[in-house]
Protein backbone atom coordinates (compact mmCIF):
# COMPACT_ATOMS: atom_id res chain seq x y z
CA UNK A 1 0.00 0.00 0.00
CA UNK A 2 1.07 3.39 -1.17
CA UNK A 3 1.09 4.18 2.89
CA UNK A 4 4.32 2.34 3.18
CA UNK A 5 6.03 5.00 1.34
CA UNK A 6 7.06 6.88 4.18
CA UNK A 7 10.42 8.49 5.14
CA UNK A 8 11.70 5.83 7.82
CA UNK A 9 10.77 2.80 4.89
CA UNK A 10 12.86 4.42 2.54
CA UNK A 11 15.59 5.11 4.87
CA UNK A 12 15.46 1.43 5.68
CA UNK A 13 15.56 0.48 1.94
CA UNK A 14 18.39 2.71 1.59
CA UNK A 15 20.76 1.37 4.16
CA UNK A 16 19.49 -2.55 2.82
CA UNK A 17 20.20 -1.65 -1.06
CA UNK A 18 24.30 -1.18 0.36
CA UNK A 19 23.93 -4.79 0.88
CA UNK A 20 22.22 -5.71 -2.56
CA UNK A 21 24.43 -8.10 -4.83
CA UNK A 22 25.86 -6.49 -7.94
CA UNK A 23 23.18 -7.94 -10.59
CA UNK A 24 21.84 -10.55 -8.39
CA UNK A 25 18.92 -11.08 -11.08
CA UNK A 26 21.69 -12.83 -13.86
CA UNK A 27 22.86 -15.11 -10.47
CA UNK A 28 21.42 -18.84 -10.44
CA UNK A 29 21.58 -18.39 -6.65
CA UNK A 30 19.01 -15.88 -6.00
CA UNK A 31 16.83 -17.02 -8.81
CA UNK A 32 13.15 -16.68 -7.07
CA UNK A 33 13.85 -15.12 -4.32
CA UNK A 34 12.44 -12.37 -2.60
CA UNK A 35 14.58 -9.11 -1.43
CA UNK A 36 15.24 -10.01 1.99
CA UNK A 37 15.76 -13.76 0.77
CA UNK A 38 18.45 -12.37 -1.33
CA UNK A 39 20.07 -10.48 1.31
CA UNK A 40 20.37 -13.12 3.35
CA UNK A 41 21.76 -15.66 0.79
CA UNK A 42 24.25 -13.36 0.11
CA UNK A 43 26.09 -13.44 3.42
CA UNK A 44 27.09 -17.06 2.68
CA UNK A 45 27.87 -16.38 -1.35
CA UNK A 46 29.57 -13.05 -0.54
CA UNK A 47 28.80 -11.71 -4.03
CA UNK A 48 30.38 -7.76 -3.86
CA UNK A 49 27.28 -5.20 -3.63
CA UNK A 50 26.05 -2.39 -6.14
CA UNK A 51 28.17 0.66 -6.49
CA UNK A 52 26.70 3.62 -4.50
CA UNK A 53 26.03 5.65 -7.86
CA UNK A 54 23.61 2.82 -8.45
CA UNK A 55 22.09 2.59 -5.10
CA UNK A 56 21.28 6.33 -6.28
CA UNK A 57 19.60 4.87 -9.42
CA UNK A 58 17.42 2.67 -7.57
CA UNK A 59 16.37 5.80 -5.32
CA UNK A 60 15.67 7.55 -8.29
CA UNK A 61 13.28 5.35 -9.83
CA UNK A 62 11.42 5.37 -6.63
CA UNK A 63 11.83 8.83 -6.34
CA UNK A 64 9.95 9.44 -9.66
CA UNK A 65 6.79 7.39 -8.21
CA UNK A 66 7.04 8.67 -4.74
CA UNK A 67 6.99 12.61 -6.51
CA UNK A 68 3.92 11.56 -8.42
CA UNK A 69 1.90 10.07 -5.00
CA UNK A 70 2.93 13.31 -3.38
CA UNK A 71 1.79 16.07 -6.18
CA UNK A 72 -1.65 13.82 -5.88
CA UNK A 73 -2.09 13.59 -2.30
CA UNK A 74 -1.51 9.89 -2.31
CA UNK A 75 1.01 10.71 0.72
CA UNK A 76 2.05 13.94 2.75
CA UNK A 77 5.35 14.18 2.56
CA UNK A 78 8.54 14.20 0.85
CA UNK A 79 9.46 10.95 1.25
CA UNK A 80 12.82 11.16 -1.00
CA UNK A 81 14.38 14.52 0.80
CA UNK A 82 17.74 13.95 1.69
CA UNK A 83 17.80 10.61 1.27
CA UNK A 84 20.26 10.60 -2.06
CA UNK A 85 23.99 9.59 -1.51
CA UNK A 86 26.46 12.04 -2.10
CA UNK A 87 28.80 11.19 -4.50
CA UNK A 88 32.28 12.91 -5.41
CA UNK A 89 32.07 12.99 -8.97
CA UNK A 90 35.68 14.19 -9.46
CA UNK A 91 37.09 10.51 -8.02
CA UNK A 92 37.69 8.86 -11.25
CA UNK A 93 36.67 5.13 -11.07
CA UNK A 94 36.60 3.65 -14.66
CA UNK A 95 40.09 4.40 -16.45
CA UNK A 96 41.79 3.40 -20.30
CA UNK A 97 43.34 0.27 -20.78
CA UNK A 98 47.11 0.14 -20.81
CA UNK A 99 48.76 -0.39 -24.27
CA UNK A 100 49.55 -3.76 -22.43
CA UNK A 101 45.70 -4.61 -21.89
CA UNK A 102 44.61 -3.67 -25.26
CA UNK A 103 47.31 -6.15 -26.96
CA UNK A 104 46.00 -8.66 -24.52
CA UNK A 105 42.06 -7.89 -25.54
CA UNK A 106 42.72 -7.57 -29.62
CA UNK A 107 45.84 -10.17 -29.40
CA UNK A 108 43.26 -11.99 -28.23
CA UNK A 109 41.61 -15.98 -29.69
CA UNK A 110 38.47 -13.86 -30.84
CA UNK A 111 39.62 -11.36 -32.75
CA UNK A 112 41.59 -14.02 -34.84
CA UNK A 113 40.45 -17.67 -34.52
CA UNK A 114 39.16 -18.89 -31.72
CA UNK A 115 37.47 -22.24 -29.84
CA UNK A 116 33.75 -21.04 -31.24
CA UNK A 117 31.22 -20.31 -28.73
CA UNK A 118 31.65 -20.74 -25.38
CA UNK A 119 35.76 -20.52 -25.92
CA UNK A 120 36.00 -17.66 -27.47
CA UNK A 121 39.04 -17.24 -25.47
CA UNK A 122 40.78 -20.50 -26.41
CA UNK A 123 42.78 -20.64 -29.61
CA UNK A 124 41.21 -22.92 -32.60
CA UNK A 125 39.82 -22.73 -36.17
CA UNK A 126 36.60 -20.50 -35.95
CA UNK A 127 36.83 -17.00 -36.77
CA UNK A 128 33.81 -14.76 -35.08
CA UNK A 129 32.59 -12.02 -37.19
CA UNK A 130 29.77 -11.19 -35.22
CA UNK A 131 28.91 -8.17 -32.61
CA UNK A 132 31.45 -10.10 -30.15
CA UNK A 133 34.22 -9.19 -32.42
CA UNK A 134 32.54 -6.10 -33.94
CA UNK A 135 31.37 -4.37 -30.92
CA UNK A 136 34.79 -4.06 -29.10
CA UNK A 137 36.45 -2.53 -32.69
CA UNK A 138 33.72 -0.34 -33.38
CA UNK A 139 34.32 1.34 -29.71
CA UNK A 140 37.87 1.17 -29.76
CA UNK A 141 37.81 3.41 -33.10
CA UNK A 142 34.30 5.65 -32.47
CA UNK A 143 34.55 6.16 -28.71
CA UNK A 144 30.47 4.95 -28.70
CA UNK A 145 29.19 3.43 -25.38
CA UNK A 146 28.41 -0.13 -25.34
CA UNK A 147 24.82 0.55 -25.54
CA UNK A 148 24.94 3.33 -28.52
CA UNK A 149 26.57 0.63 -30.62
CA UNK A 150 24.39 -2.44 -29.25
CA UNK A 151 21.46 -0.70 -30.95
CA UNK A 152 22.28 0.24 -33.51
CA UNK A 153 20.23 -0.26 -36.87
CA UNK A 154 21.93 -1.32 -40.68
CA UNK A 155 20.07 2.28 -41.65
CA UNK A 156 21.83 3.98 -39.17
CA UNK A 157 25.45 3.22 -41.03
CA UNK A 158 25.17 5.24 -44.29
CA UNK A 159 27.20 7.43 -46.12
CA UNK A 160 27.41 11.42 -46.70
CA UNK A 161 29.50 13.70 -48.82
CA UNK A 162 31.53 10.56 -49.71
CA UNK A 163 31.99 9.76 -45.58
CA UNK A 164 30.77 6.52 -44.13
CA UNK A 165 28.83 7.61 -40.60
CA UNK A 166 27.18 6.47 -38.05
CA UNK A 167 24.20 8.16 -37.14
CA UNK A 168 23.81 7.51 -33.30
CA UNK A 169 20.22 8.16 -32.70
CA UNK A 170 17.07 7.54 -30.96
CA UNK A 171 15.04 7.15 -33.87
CA UNK A 172 14.28 3.98 -35.91
CA UNK A 173 12.89 1.96 -32.84
CA UNK A 174 11.49 2.12 -29.65
CA UNK A 175 14.28 0.04 -27.86
CA UNK A 176 16.78 2.33 -29.08
CA UNK A 177 17.97 5.51 -26.16
CA UNK A 178 20.65 7.86 -25.77
CA UNK A 179 21.99 9.10 -22.56
CA UNK A 180 20.75 12.50 -23.49
CA UNK A 181 19.32 14.34 -26.23
CA UNK A 182 22.84 16.26 -26.83
CA UNK A 183 24.26 12.56 -27.57
CA UNK A 184 22.57 12.13 -30.77
CA UNK A 185 25.53 12.59 -33.62
CA UNK A 186 27.42 11.70 -36.37
CA UNK A 187 30.56 9.80 -36.03
CA UNK A 188 32.51 9.17 -39.12
CA UNK A 189 34.07 5.51 -39.53
CA UNK A 190 37.40 5.23 -39.06
CA UNK A 191 39.15 3.81 -41.61
CA UNK A 192 40.94 0.82 -39.56
CA UNK A 193 37.01 -0.30 -39.48
CA UNK A 194 36.87 -0.45 -43.09
CA UNK A 195 40.53 -1.82 -43.54
CA UNK A 196 39.06 -4.92 -41.05
CA UNK A 197 36.10 -5.41 -42.97
CA UNK A 198 32.87 -3.50 -41.74
CA UNK A 199 31.52 -2.33 -44.71
CA UNK A 200 31.29 -6.07 -45.64
CA UNK A 201 29.68 -6.87 -42.73
CA UNK A 202 27.23 -4.22 -43.24
CA UNK A 203 26.25 -5.24 -46.72
CA UNK A 204 26.07 -8.97 -45.28
CA UNK A 205 23.07 -7.94 -42.80
CA UNK A 206 21.61 -5.68 -45.25
CA UNK A 207 21.18 -8.84 -47.90
CA UNK A 208 20.08 -10.56 -45.34
CA UNK A 209 17.32 -7.59 -44.51
CA UNK A 210 18.24 -7.25 -41.28
CA UNK A 211 17.00 -4.38 -39.38
CA UNK A 212 19.02 -4.78 -36.97
CA UNK A 213 23.55 -4.09 -37.30
CA UNK A 214 23.47 -6.77 -34.42
CA UNK A 215 20.29 -9.06 -34.42
CA UNK A 216 21.82 -11.69 -32.22
CA UNK A 217 21.61 -8.70 -29.73
CA UNK A 218 18.26 -8.91 -28.33
CA UNK A 219 16.59 -6.62 -25.27
CA UNK A 220 17.04 -8.27 -21.26
CA UNK A 221 14.45 -8.57 -18.80
CA UNK A 222 15.20 -4.64 -18.09
CA UNK A 223 14.96 -3.71 -21.27
CA UNK A 224 18.64 -3.25 -22.31
CA UNK A 225 19.94 -4.57 -25.59
CA UNK A 226 23.69 -4.37 -24.24
CA UNK A 227 23.09 -6.34 -20.98
CA UNK A 228 24.33 -9.84 -22.66
CA UNK A 229 27.00 -7.90 -24.60
CA UNK A 230 27.91 -6.25 -21.30
CA UNK A 231 28.32 -9.54 -18.94
CA UNK A 232 29.96 -11.16 -21.73
CA UNK A 233 32.71 -8.48 -22.33
CA UNK A 234 32.91 -8.54 -18.69
CA UNK A 235 33.59 -12.22 -18.30
CA UNK A 236 36.19 -12.33 -21.70
CA UNK A 237 38.20 -9.36 -20.38
CA UNK A 238 38.95 -11.34 -17.48
CA UNK A 239 39.37 -14.73 -18.88
CA UNK A 240 42.11 -13.06 -21.16
CA UNK A 241 43.66 -11.66 -17.86
CA UNK A 242 42.76 -8.16 -19.40
CA UNK A 243 40.39 -7.45 -16.43
CA UNK A 244 41.41 -8.25 -12.61
CA UNK A 245 38.91 -5.30 -11.34
CA UNK A 246 36.40 -2.68 -11.87
CA UNK A 247 38.58 -0.42 -12.58
CA UNK A 248 38.64 -1.76 -16.51
CA UNK A 249 35.59 -2.47 -18.31
CA UNK A 250 34.24 -2.01 -22.21
CA UNK A 251 33.82 1.92 -21.29
CA UNK A 252 37.52 1.75 -20.97
CA UNK A 253 37.71 1.90 -24.70
CA UNK A 254 35.53 5.44 -24.69
CA UNK A 255 38.32 6.54 -21.95
CA UNK A 256 40.79 5.74 -24.70
CA UNK A 257 39.08 7.37 -27.49
CA UNK A 258 39.30 10.33 -25.98
CA UNK A 259 42.98 10.15 -24.88
CA UNK A 260 44.08 9.17 -28.78
CA UNK A 261 42.20 12.60 -29.41
CA UNK A 262 44.09 14.67 -26.91
CA UNK A 263 47.41 12.65 -27.87
CA UNK A 264 46.52 13.86 -31.58
CA UNK A 265 45.74 17.40 -30.31
CA UNK A 266 42.96 17.84 -29.78
CA UNK A 267 41.61 19.82 -27.05
CA UNK A 268 37.66 18.22 -25.07
CA UNK A 269 35.97 20.82 -26.27
CA UNK A 270 36.87 19.90 -30.20
CA UNK A 271 36.14 16.05 -29.91
CA UNK A 272 33.13 16.30 -26.89
CA UNK A 273 30.68 16.79 -29.62
CA UNK A 274 32.33 12.85 -30.97
CA UNK A 275 31.75 11.61 -27.71
CA UNK A 276 28.47 12.72 -27.24
CA UNK A 277 29.32 15.27 -24.82
CA UNK A 278 27.64 18.14 -25.63
CA UNK A 279 24.31 20.31 -25.32
CA UNK A 280 21.53 19.80 -27.30
CA UNK A 281 21.78 22.73 -30.09
CA UNK A 282 21.11 22.66 -33.38
CA UNK A 283 24.83 22.82 -34.44
CA UNK A 284 24.91 18.88 -32.28
CA UNK A 285 22.34 17.45 -33.88
CA UNK A 286 22.70 14.45 -35.62
CA UNK A 287 21.21 15.49 -39.02
CA UNK A 288 22.45 16.94 -42.17
CA UNK A 289 25.85 18.66 -41.38
CA UNK A 290 27.44 20.77 -44.01
CA UNK A 291 30.54 19.22 -45.77
CA UNK A 292 33.67 20.84 -44.09
CA UNK A 293 31.68 19.91 -41.20
CA UNK A 294 31.76 16.78 -41.64
CA UNK A 295 35.26 16.72 -43.19
CA UNK A 296 36.75 18.17 -39.56
CA UNK A 297 35.08 15.83 -37.59
CA UNK A 298 36.61 12.83 -39.94
CA UNK A 299 39.57 14.07 -39.66
CA UNK A 300 39.63 14.02 -36.37
CA UNK A 301 38.82 10.80 -36.13
CA UNK A 302 41.23 9.55 -38.61
CA UNK A 303 43.59 11.23 -36.50
CA UNK A 304 42.96 8.81 -33.86
CA UNK A 305 45.77 6.03 -33.72
CA UNK A 306 47.03 2.84 -31.40
CA UNK A 307 50.43 2.06 -32.76
CA UNK A 308 50.52 -0.75 -29.70
CA UNK A 309 48.27 -2.55 -32.31
CA UNK A 310 50.10 -2.30 -35.69
CA UNK A 311 49.83 -6.18 -36.86
CA UNK A 312 47.78 -7.00 -33.84
CA UNK A 313 44.46 -5.86 -34.93
CA UNK A 314 44.81 -6.79 -38.59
Amino acid sequence: HVSAVNRQNVRDWKHALSKWPLKANDIAAFRGMKFREVLEANAAEKKPPISQKNINRYLSALGGFAGWLLSNDFIQQDVMRGMYLVLDKRKRTRFPFSAEQLVSIFGSPMFHRCGGDKKEHKPGDIEIRDWRYWLPVIGLYSGARLGEIAQLLTADVREIHGVWVFHVTQEGSDQKSTKTPGSQRVVPIHSKLIELGFLDYLKSMQEAKSVQLFPELVADTRGFISGRSSSFFNDYFRRIGAKKDKSVNFHSLRHGMADAFRRAGYLDEQFGLLLGHAKHTTTGQYGIIPQGVLADRAAMVEAVQFPELDGVLC
